[in-house]
């Protein structure tokens, strides 16, 4: 890919990284108050309590607030990350359209704000989400899905839509919906474990704009392939 597209993904991730960072320098009190009145009774007393136990207990339950504040920042960085996409996904579906499938017709429908529309929407679902499934947050284990489960919906939601709105017809891609959902579901997976491996998640966007591009364009050229 061009030194610019490279830098499409990456700078974006960097200001995003930095800019909650600074959020959760600055105010990582304040959120962290915000959160112990969320915590469970049973926690909130231990917090309050004095001893070496309790000592012990505060200190694993304020480590737990500050890695979930720290997960927040990764998860916002990301979100972040996918809005921008929706400027360079133009620019990745000719790269992959130009070197494997020169003969195939790619259409397209909308524009850019419905794009934009379709993000915000699923951001608030995704903010709405978020905020019921707040008391889970601190169940272990089930924490864990409780988080990433929402942001999986509002990446398959909005990055599928980002790159089936610029290779298919509204109708043709609507059908796709409906046609392939287990493929759908599969590829959108793989897709998104590139967004939990540290590090390289910061800058795994264009690769998953990529490989979902590639998947849409696959479909259409087999559609293609089959009519007379």
């Amino acid at each position: 890919m061009s030194p610019q597209m490279l830098a499409l993904n990456i700078l974006p991730i960097l200001i995003g990284v930095l800019f909650w960072g600074v959020v959760l320098f600055y105010f990582s009190s304040d959120l962290l108050g915000v959160l112990e009145h969320l915590l469970p009774l049973s926690w909130q007393k231990i917090l309050a309590s004095q001893g070496i136990l309790a000592g012990i207990g505060s200190a694993l339950i304020a480590a737990l607030l500050y890695i979930l504040l720290g997960f927040f920042v990764i998860i916002l960085a990301l979100i972040g990350n996918v809005f921008i996409a929706i400027f360079y996904t133009p620019l990745a579906i000719k790269y992959l359209h130009k070197k494997y499938y020169p003969n195939l017709q790619i259409s397209s429908f909308g524009g850019i704000g419905e794009v934009i529309g379709h993000y915000i929407k699923y951001l608030v679902y995704f903010i709405l989400s978020t905020l019921i499934l707040i008391p889970l947050y601190f169940i272990p284990l089930i924490g864990v899905f409780a988080i990433l489960i929402p942001h999986f919906f509002f990446f398959k939601n909005t990055m599928f839509f980002d790159v089936g709105s610029s290779i298919f017809e509204v109708s043709d891609y609507h059908h796709t919906l409906k046609t392939h959902k287990i493929s759908h579901y599969q590829i959108s997976i793989i897709a998104y474990l590139f967004a939990l491996i540290p590090v390289f998640n910061l800058f795994a966007t264009l690769l998953q704009t990529l490989i979902i591009a590639r998947y849409f364009l696959e479909i259409k050229q087999n559609r293609a392939s089959k009519q007379p």
